[in-house]
């Protein structure tokens, strides 16, 4: 029979929202919020009251756009382990070149990753940017979960048929998988190294909880001097370490800074006697932004063949590393440094090597003066300047007072990869700006795909 439209279900399960059925639903997301810290700094991330709805064919859609961006990123940065003048192109930071001996060449790392990207007024998905370690997969599933017991979406699932993509549960199959690869069994010892910034300490109490709870034991470790390497066994104290991670910035820089090649765990990683999850020359090379400007260009000039260069350009936005020069600009040749002063309303000029939205200069939003000071900056420094998406803002029920309101808020949709690229699970967030970094105020609602059909 035919599909009813998506808009349809929305409707419906909106009316469902009042009543014990709007208090109980509220009650239980708070609750959960409170009780499984699905918060950042301590504020509580859910908000919306109805989950972002895909109909099966726009969440296979989605699918297919992760997997072919997730593979050509993964090509890239294993170019970027063999070519020294590639890597070159990429503007690395330094820090690449200490790492490529130890774990560049050794494939199989990548556990779970992050695509992060917003669908248009088109309907199509563009990724701006890869998380190579990110957060987000054990707070969208405990919140999913939420929304499956509550009253409006068992109520909702009376009238349509409904799938969560999960997200967390394919964390131990991952990290199991990479332990695999290293000839051992079952999930295996993980370190997480380092303190939590300021802003990442209840991500990883959630992280700490759920391996815990999931059969991967792990510590948390902050001083370089706890570990020790021996007979190809490398340890803190008495607890044997197989893979090593971190939760923030803060551990990631003190472990890349801080532990010198004769450190126990650049000598275990290099001799293969532990893993960094992801990959530590991987990991480095991925957070990097000017990886999605290689693509963008390589694509523009026909690097991946006919199909591939056209869906790369159809899922990512034009991108460039900012420097003097000509480049490809829709079908043209344009001289880029005047191009992106010239265009500040089309684009936005981002650094490189930063995360969490810092630095971020819509220009749009932006006054010439300020666009001006920011291209200067970015030609001193490693930025790229990416094509701006259109965003659409929709309407999301809240509570307020006991009774709905609806605010207009901007969604982003960003697929996890899992053990070596699978897209499996969504991160959503929400919020009123155009920046929907949960570290400027953004919240959570968990993908839920909608099959229109049954009604």
């Amino acid at each position: 029979m035919p599909r009813a439209p998506l808009s349809d279900a929305i409707a419906f399960y909106d009316d469902l929202l009042k009543g014990d059925v709007l208090r109980r639903t509220q009650e239980l997301l708070q609750r959960t919020s409170e009780a499984k810290r699905i918060t950042y700094g301590g504020r509580v991330l859910a908000h919306a009251l109805r989950p972002h709805f895909v109909t099966p064919e726009a969440h296979a859609e989605l699918r297919r756009a992760a997997s072919a961006v997730g593979q050509a990123l993964e090509e890239v940065a294993a170019r970027a382990a063999t070519d020294a003048a590639f890597r070159e192109s990429l503007h690395p930071q330094g820090w690449e070149e200490l790492l490529l001996p130890v774990d560049g060449g050794r494939p199989g790392l990548a556990t779970i990753g992050r695509l992060d990207g917003f669908v248009g007024p088109d309907g199509v998905i563009r990724f701006i940017e890869y998380n190579p370690d990110p957060g987000g997969p054990i707070n969208s599933h405990h919140l999913g979960e939420a929304f499956d017991v509550s009253p409006a979406m068992e109520a909702f699932a009376k009238r349509y048929d409904v799938v969560r993509p999960a997200t967390a549960p394919h964390l131990i199959p991952s990290l199991t998988a990479l332990n695999a690869r290293a000839g051992r069994s079952g999930p295996p010892n993980l370190a997480l190294f380092g303190p939590p910034g300021p802003d990442d300490s209840d991500e990883e109490a959630v992280y700490r909880d759920y391996l815990e709870a999931n059969g991967c034991p792990l510590r948390i470790v902050t001083s370089e001097d706890d570990w020790t390497y021996a007979n190809g066994v490398l340890r803190v104290g008495d607890f044997r370490v197989d893979v090593i991670t971190f939760i923030s910035s803060v551990g990631f820089g003190g472990l890349v800074v801080g532990c010198g090649p004769d450190h126990p765990v650049m000598r275990a990683i290099t001799d293969g006697a532990a893993n960094f999850m992801n990959g530590l020359f991987r990991s480095t090379m991925l957070r990097s932004k000017t990886l999605f400007a290689a693509l963008s260009r390589m694509a523009d000039e026909g690097a991946f063949g006919a199909e591939r260069d056209a869906l790369l350009k159809k899922h990512i936005p034009w991108t460039r590393v900012v420097r003097e020069g000509m480049t490809p600009r829709d079908g043209a040749r344009v001289d880029l440094v005047p191009y992106v002063a010239a265009h500040r309303e089309h684009l936005v000029l981002k650094p490189a090597f930063d995360y969490g939205g810092r630095g971020v200069t819509l220009g749009w939003q932006t006054d010439a003066d300020t666009w001006s000071a920011t291209l200067k900056q970015a030609l001193e420094e490693t930025w790229v300047v990416q094509e701006r998406i259109p965003l659409v803002k929709t309407a999301w029920p809240v509570l307020d007072g006991g009774q709905v309101r609806y605010e207009e808020w901007h969604s982003d949709l960003n697929p996890f990869l899992w053990n070596g690229g699978r897209p499996e699970g969504f991160l959503v967030r929400l919020s009123s700006s155009a920046m929907l970094n949960l570290a400027q105020g953004g919240s959570l609602t968990p993908l839920v795909v909608v099959d229109t059909g049954k009604s």
